[in-house]
């Protein structure tokens, strides 16, 4: 092995350009293979991460779907949906008397681009960051929407200094106090709402003001639900629904396609770039071959036997495409410090799939285009090496 790893470095010194050149398009393969598995791992994390905090059986009663739904032109429908009633505080407690309803919130963006959430039952279901001060709403506050107020931790006074429990906050000209601050969430691909930058209220009903209402159930029957929305709105047997049953597992299903887009699109690119360099790991032990005729004649003379030859010329040539392999990975682990720097709401970390996949796809190119030239030096005849 040790005389193997001197004749690769030999070789790397031989020929720089051409050497160079190989073991770039190996690092830029496999570069492109591992940083398109890194993002679709990192992103995968942040919405495996974001469903376990939020809750990803959570349904949604809505105006619209949030599957789009497209004409033959490949438009969105809006305006099947523009004249829908919203969805009413009337509706809420229908359900929730009926043992379907457990939380409603209705939903604006008003004032130092922070959103203010009215909710009324298990407000839980909409934020489920725990809370680093204060308290959360008691019932009473609820049934009776006190001016309390439960925010994000970046939520500032009218002065621009962090807030804390106990100090007024003004929503639309009226006075509220501060009773909780919930922890820092950070980005979040799953949750519908910034926690960051939530004001949460307590409200008895839908305003004229809010810009969007949801009734939000936990592992709710969804058959049931419809049924009774139905009910509530006096459709016929004959009439579509006028409103929509939504679950964000959804959006995991349509970001799953885009993963495997994003994946495929990295593999592609990866391998014509590993193709550039197998071929010139192939070339570069041709010639080789070429060069180290006499002392391959000597070693078959002495008894050495031709798969000892295509061994060691299959080492090498694994070694050489394993340095481009280890040099696309270091470039990447580079880049993401780097980026780590600017980007702090999706971590991203070569991970151990990812690293395992570039190790064996960079063996496997060493060992699939150091073959040909392998056997080739190993068919010369003993006589004619040496005295070539």
């Amino acid at each position: 092995m040790r005389d193997v790893l001197a004749q690769v470095l030999r070789e790397l010194g031989a020929d720089r350009f051409r050497t160079r050149l190989s073991l770039l398009g190996v690092a830029v393969g496999i570069f492109s293979i591992v940083a398109a598995l890194t993002l679709v791992d990192a992103v995968q994390e942040s919405i495996r991460e974001g469903f376990s905090a939020y809750g990803g059986d959570v349904l949604f009663v809505d105006r619209e779907p949030l599957e789009p739904d497209l004409n033959e032109d490949g438009q969105f429908r809006w305006w099947a949906y523009a004249q829908r009633p919203a969805v009413s505080w009337r509706e809420f407690r229908y359900l929730q008397e009926r043992g379907a309803g457990e939380a409603f919130t209705s939903i604006a963006y008003v004032g130092y681009g922070a959103s203010c959430v009215g909710v009324a039952g298990d407000w839980r279901l909409l934020v489920q960051q725990p809370l680093a001060a204060g308290r959360g709403f008691t019932e009473r506050e609820l049934q009776d929407a006190l001016p309390v107020v439960v925010v994000g931790s970046k939520i500032e006074s009218r002065k621009g200094v962090p807030i804390h429990c106990g100090d007024p906050l003004w929503i639309e000209g009226s006075r509220y106090e501060v009773i909780g601050i919930f922890d820092q969430a950070g980005f979040n691909t799953v949750s519908t709402v910034d926690v960051d930058q939530v004001r949460l209220i307590p409200t008895k009903g839908q305003q004229k003001e809010w810009l969007r209402s949801s009734i939000l159930l936990s592992g709710a029957d969804e058959t049931k639900v419809r049924s009774l929305m139905r009910e509530c709105r006096r459709l016929g047997p004959l009439q579509e629904d006028d409103f929509a049953l939504n679950r964000l597992s959804f959006l995991l299903e349509e970001m799953n396609d885009i993963f495997r887009m994003v994946a495929r699109l990295g593999w592609i690119v990866g391998i014509f770039a590993l193709l550039v360099g197998g071929v010139g790991i192939a070339n570069m032990l041709y010639v080789s071959v070429e060069e180290r005729k006499p002392q391959i004649g000597i070693c078959r003379a002495l008894g050495a036997r031709r798969q000892t030859i295509v061994r060691q010329f299959l080492a090498e040539a694994a070694i050489l495409s394993l340095l481009g392999g280890i040099a696309g990975i270091a470039f990447i682990q580079i880049n993401l410090l780097i980026l780590g720097q600017f980007i702090d709401f999706l971590p991203m970390i070569v991970s151990a799939k990812a690293l395992l996949s570039g190790i064996l796809v960079s063996l496997t190119l060493g060992l699939v285009f150091g073959v040909s030239p392998a056997r080739h030096a190993a068919q010369l005849q003993p006589v004619d090496l040496i005295k070539g």
